[in-house]
């Protein structure tokens, strides 16, 4: 029974040295140069690979920020490169239109592979392959004829000349690459779910090089807007499409898309646990992404450069859960699968508390030195007001016990709740930032999220992982 409230239990990190040797154990574990045969060594190691190898990889992109943000911001200036950051933004908020299936899948995936069903598995991926690949074909058309609808909606503000000769452009071959990427969406959940986090990360960080290729080069070249999306987002594709080749023909054959091994049921059972996924990720993206549209819209594109670099910036007070949480979810529906409770138990309270310390840490330290990071970094245009910074440390801090509590909702299935108070978070989240962005400038649209997330969201997430975790009895060990 999990007896202990949470401040508690972040308290106990910093007197208890036993959470210590349990990450030198957990070390140890990830260090063997085998897979175990034990579950519960081969989850771990998992886990703490993929975590090691993410943080390379978000070492490397950080590289690749420090040189290329200066670069891009210098090149195209404050509105072009507004554009760019909006035009991603925009992207990133239509991802939730796979109708959750990809995230239905790592269930799926983890369920079945927790249950050693590899043909049930085959007609998961193929199913969730086939219809993914019917809403990039549908995205694709939409995506075609929109693009010069939404150049003008995104960017009332742009001059006529810069919208007709790359802003459109750019719209309509973003659009086209991020329709193509949504089939391979299945390749990184294929291999988390199979434990393999650290190698979908090394094709990661494969894109991250090529994509520092790319910028460099357009700037090299003197290329303009459309070119940098090109360039950026077509050599990801590449990456992902090489990923699939490698995956379905010589890692897991067996696993091959094909259309033999489409499944009416698996549709249906993907759709029936999809559309709460669908619900969270389109109140999410409402919550996390609609900030840079608000701002280029009621403030201009211009001022989307000091937010969105910002943002970034203290995005990485939350490193740690964004890098563990995409190996995390996977072993904790394993886990679940094989009712391997007290892993579940041990593994959540030490994220929670390992999340509790770390980015109190580097919330103090962006805050105090941030605006100086921020004027070195990207120039003085970029610097935002010291109340940005303030509220971008709140935000953080609730955003990292967030990230630990949904990671165990998500894994195992309890997602009702969460596509409630979601979506009350995400239209309050709206109503304030548009409220608040008229009086208070970019400031006023993160005091927007925190407040909405403070008062639907926060406390709703936490007590409904504490009665997960109280749930399920402890069984004996998994092997």
């Amino acid at each position: 029974m999990l007896r202990r409230n949470w401040w508690s239990s972040a308290i106990d990190f910093l007197i208890v040295p036993r959470l210590f040797e349990k990450l030198r154990r957990w070390a140890q574990i990830a260090r063997r140069g085998h897979l175990s045969d034990d579950h519960r060594s081969r989850r771990s190691q998992g886990v703490v690979r993929g975590a090691a190898s993410a943080i390379a990889g978000r070492a490397l992109a950080l590289l690749v920020g420090i040189i290329s943000v200066p670069l891009t911001v210098g090149y195209l200036g404050s509105e072009r490169y507004g554009v760019w950051v909006t035009i991603s933004t925009f992207l990133a908020f239509l991802s939730f239109t796979d109708f959750g299936l990809a995230n239905s899948l790592t269930n799926a995936l983890g369920k079945a592979y927790g249950e050693d069903e590899r043909e049930i598995a085959r007609r998961y991926v193929s199913s969730a392959f086939a219809t993914l690949s019917l809403v990039a074909l549908l995205l694709l058309f939409v995506g075609v004829f929109a693009a010069p609808y939404l150049a003008g909606a995104l960017f009332p503000t742009a001059r006529p000349e810069l919208a007709r000769a790359e802003i459109t452009p750019a719209l309509l071959l973003a659009f086209a690459i991020f329709a193509l990427n949504f089939p391979l969406l299945i390749t990184n959940k294929v291999l988390t779910t199979h434990g393999e986090s650290a190698v979908a990360n090394f094709w990661s960080i494969g894109g991250t090089l090529l994509n520092l290729v790319a910028i460099l080069s357009v700037v090299w070249f003197r290329g303009n807007l459309p070119w940098l999306v090109l360039g950026c987002s077509g050599l990801g594709l590449l990456v992902n499409v090489a990923c699939a080749v490698w995956l379905f023909g010589f890692r897991k054959p067996w696993l091959r898309p094909h259309h033999a091994a489409l499944d009416l049921a698996a549709i249906r059972d993907l759709f029936s646990v999809g559309w709460k996924f669908l619900v969270i990720g389109a109140a999410w993206m409402v919550n996390s992404e609609t900030d840079n549209l608000v701002i280029a819209h009621y403030l201009g594109a211009a001022q989307v450069t000091p937010y969105s670099i910002t943002f970034a910036l203290f995005s990485n007070a939350t490193l740690l859960q964004t890098l563990v949480y995409p190996s995390l979810w996977p072993a904790y529906t394993e886990a679940f699968a094989r009712k391997d409770y007290s892993w579940i138990r041990r593994t959540f309270r030490l994220s929670f508390k390992l999340s509790f310390v770390v980015t109190t840490i580097v919330v103090v330290v962006l805050t105090i030195f941030g605006r100086v990071i921020i004027r070195f970094w990207a120039g003085e245009a970029a610097v935002p007001p010291f109340s940005a910074i303030i509220w971008m440390a709140v935000w953080n801090l609730m955003l990292s016990h967030l990230y630990v509590a949904s990671c165990l909702l998500n894994a195992t299935g309890h997602l009702k709740g969460m596509t409630i108070y979601g979506t009350v978070t995400a239209f309050l989240n709206l109503l304030l930032s548009v409220y608040l962005v008229k009086r208070y400038g970019i400031t006023g649209v993160i005091a927007g999220t925190v407040l909405a997330f403070a008062i639907a969201n926060y406390i709703p997430t936490f007590i409904e992982a504490r009665r997960v975790l109280r749930r399920y009895p402890d069984q004996p060990s998994a092997k």
